[in-house]
């Protein structure tokens, strides 16, 4: 451990080298000295943390690319996501691969899903350690569904479905990476348009229609800010927006206490709390590193995510959706087999019915010589 303590105070940048010590420490001081100043629950993250290394959330590697006839196939990837943070700009290849916790159910409707992006200017480079990231949100949904004893309504949690962090050196590969992960999950996009290169490509692909216009965002108008910013789409990371505003609707969202687990005295047996949502061990990592200056292209995106969420279902509430029983759908079924035929007194008939032989006894055409 001392041994490698000197290759990091050597190589790292202070803040991460204090971050790696706390992260394998050698005592209880240690453990907790970095997290001390840490802005989100430093507890609640290791905790996480180790839910992850554990195999809690399973996962996929793939790639997406269009058939033949313009939709959207999937495959499997042999490729590994980036776990490098931060990543040095040296670093040959910084694709990085896309991760799914969840594929999007079957025809998701408009609005199931959102999505944050925090874009680059530029492919390749030596000279930055910025990458592009994209998170994809599902929304909760109120579900009522048939019981023997009667119906019963519940709430599908909110969660991180998939993410991708990365860059290709040519940058229209990394524009079009972004543009199927959104049209897969069809999925309401919140982008940072302090970079406009992926609103203006998206716009000559005729897909606008996925991007946040910046007068929906109602966050920025709770808060007053981007009035001045004339970009139509997005939203503008200026002044102390992020920090001050942005940063808390994400710290509070890993604090939400989401259930509690009580013994029949009261006592509280487990409290499961909103940061179980995030399955991505790298932002975990950016949490915990955060400070002023640091490089945390995962967490902008991931706060101005959670930001647009929040005040858009305090806004307009959450989906509802109700799923009926195999019996009841048999029974809905039912009701299109009609036993009489509603045509039964038009025309000639016979002792059934229509006759569907009936020939007319006279001709129409008797006048006409």
């Amino acid at each position: 451990i001392d041994e490698e303590r000197i290759i990091w105070k050597r190589d790292l940048p202070p803040n991460i080298y204090q971050l790696r010590i706390s992260q394998h420490p050698k005592n209880i001081e240690e453990a907790f000295a970095f997290r001390k100043a840490c802005v989100f629950p430093a507890h609640l993250v290791a905790a996480q943390q180790r839910r992850i290394d554990e195999k809690t959330y399973g996962y996929e590697f793939l790639e997406l690319d269009y058939d033949t006839t313009g939709k959207i196939s999937v495959k499997d990837s042999n490729k590994l996501p980036i776990r490098e943070f931060p990543i040095n700009p040296k670093t040959e290849n910084k694709e990085g691969v896309m991760e799914v916790w969840e594929r999007p159910v079957s025809n998701p409707a408009f609005g199931m899903y959102y999505a944050s992006i925090d874009p680059v200017s530029e492919g390749k480079t030596v000279t930055s350690d910025s990458l592009v990231s994209i998170f994809i949100y599902k929304n909760p949904v109120e579900v009522t569904k048939d019981s023997p004893d009667g119906p019963i309504t519940f709430v599908e949690r909110d969660k991180i479905v998939a993410c991708w962090c990365g860059r290709y050196d040519d940058i229209k590969k990394t524009h079009e990476k972004l543009e199927k992960m959104i049209e897969w999950y069809n999925a309401w996009t919140v982008i940072e348009n302090n970079i406009s290169l992926f609103i203006q490509y998206m716009c000559s692909r005729k897909k606008q229609r996925y991007l946040v216009p910046k007068n929906q965002m109602l966050f920025l108008k709770d808060i007053g800010s981007n009035t001045n910013v004339y970009q139509e789409y997005g939203w503008k990371n200026t002044g102390t927006l992020f920090k001050t505003n942005l940063l808390s609707y994400a710290i509070e969202y890993t604090k939400e206490e989401l259930d509690i687990e009580t013994k029949p005295d009261g006592t509280i047996v487990k409290t499961t709390y909103g940061i179980e949502r995030i399955p991505d061990p790298m932002l975990l990592k950016e949490m915990l590193a955060y400070q002023d200056g640091v490089n945390v292209d995962r967490l902008v995106a991931f706060c101005a995510l959670i930001a647009f969420a929040k005040v858009q279902q305090a806004n307009r509430g959450i989906r509802k959706r109700v799923e009926e029983s195999k019996e009841n759908l048999q029974k809905s079924k039912n009701l299109y087999k009609l036993s009489k035929n509603m045509f039964t007194h038009m025309g000639g008939q016979h002792q059934n019915g229509i006759d569907p032989m009936y020939k007319m006894t006279r001709s129409p055409f008797k006048n006409i010589k």
